[in-house]
């Protein structure tokens, strides 16, 4: 494993971009980044899967009958809901919790299901700081963020924002925290111009400017919205970031951390950062933005480098966020069917053959919604 190098901020909050509730509890994390990725890696585990029994069982007994859809759509959130529930309980701080990214293109299935996600929270009297959704900084996600923060008071976490002018849009939204992927940024930009180039992890490098330019962006303008920095390649990433808000360290750096958690130091103030190309991009953004008024739309309000940019990172982990959806899903429509078929089961049949028929009369009754009839 080697020396593990001490993290380069003190009292920045940490969060376990994990959904392992003893990685929690043992490194004393402030809070949790729940992620389609985290979830699935462990969808197989039994820590998983019973949430995902907890939540099937609720959702059955609460609804007699509904289609398979129904079933899957309300199952799904109920089990967000019972393992950010669990999550609470190991860390002092919020969960950041997603609902589907796959409803990254409606703006409306993305606000009625974060509406949905946050009552269940509020039914079981969790403080409404304790939970920040995860919406995707698509142009829908960004507008979704709008009216849940401004209209139901529900902390919004913006995640894959990759330019300080994509920054400026969702901090205009309003959005409670914004996410920055630093792997994805930082190889974009080394393989930008001809083929892989080996840049040196300086400030000087160009992922790392454009990360800064939003962290300087934020502070320069006294601004709540705090920047959260995720899929970390390696430790020397952070050590050239001044001033950030979090770090989410997924399973991998946290097993390299003592039990104890990371030491921590302050970065000594740069001489020249108000002559840093950072601080000048920051400066020099427009501040309140108007990106929700641009008449082409936010993503056109965008140079081209820009939507480059977003399209490398966003889109492409989109893909890869529905895989992770599909296992997460395949495992609770397993769950589903086989509690359907317990509660469909007869044990006092006329025949066999009746049995059968009847058990097959009530499965499809309880997917369909359809009346089952006497044999």
């Amino acid at each position: 494993m080697g020396v593990v190098p001490s993290f380069p901020y003190k009292d920045v909050p940490i969060y376990g971009d994990t959904a392992d509730i003893l990685a929690l509890y043992f490194r004393g994390v402030w809070g949790c980044l729940l992620t389609p990725k985290n979830v699935s890696d462990l969808a197989d585990t039994p820590g998983i899967r019973y949430h995902v029994w907890v939540a099937t069982k609720k959702v059955l007994d609460k609804f007699a009958q509904g289609s398979k859809t129904f079933y899957m759509t309300h199952v799904l959130r109920q089990f967000l809901f019972e393992l950010g529930l669990a999550m609470l309980g190991s860390v002092e701080g919020p969960v950041v919790i997603f609902i589907d990214s796959r409803f990254h293109d409606s703006k409306t299935a993305m606000v009625d299901e974060a509406r949905a996600l946050v009552d269940l929270f509020d039914r079981a009297d969790v403080r409404r700081w304790r939970v920040v959704v995860t919406l995707p900084a698509t142009e829908d996600g960004i507008r979704a963020a709008h009216e849940l923060t401004n209209k139901y008071s529900i902390g919004i976490h913006l995640s894959m924002v990759t330019s300080l002018a994509h920054a400026c849009a969702c901090i205009e939204a309003g959005a409670t925290m914004l996410s920055m992927n630093v792997a994805p940024i930082m190889t974009w930009f080394e393989k930008k111009d001809v083929g892989e180039v080996e840049l040196p992890i300086t400030p000087g490098h160009p992922g790392i400017k454009t990360i800064q330019s939003c962290i300087n962006y934020i502070r320069q303008n006294s601004l709540n919205t705090s920047l959260l920095v995720t899929d970390i390649r390696d430790w020397d990433e952070l050590n050239q970031l001044d001033g950030v808000d979090a770090a989410a360290l997924n399973q991998n750096f946290l097993d390299q951390i003592s039990m104890c958690g990371l030491t921590t130091w302050s970065p000594e103030f740069m001489e020249d950062y108000e002559f840093s190309p950072a601080y000048r991009c920051a400066r020099e953004a427009k501040y309140p933005s108007d990106f929700l008024d641009h008449e082409r739309g936010i993503e056109m309000a965008l140079s081209a480098g820009d939507r480059s940019l977003l399209s490398s990172v966003v889109y492409i982990r989109l893909g890869q966020n529905k895989v992770f959806m599909g296992k997460i899903e395949d495992v609770i429509r397993k769950e589903v069917v086989e509690r359907l078929y317990v509660d469909a089961f007869d044990p006092h049949p006329y025949s066999l053959a009746v049995t059968k028929r009847q058990l097959a009369a009530k499965i499809h009754a309880r997917l369909t919604g359809a009346a089952t009839t006497s044999p």
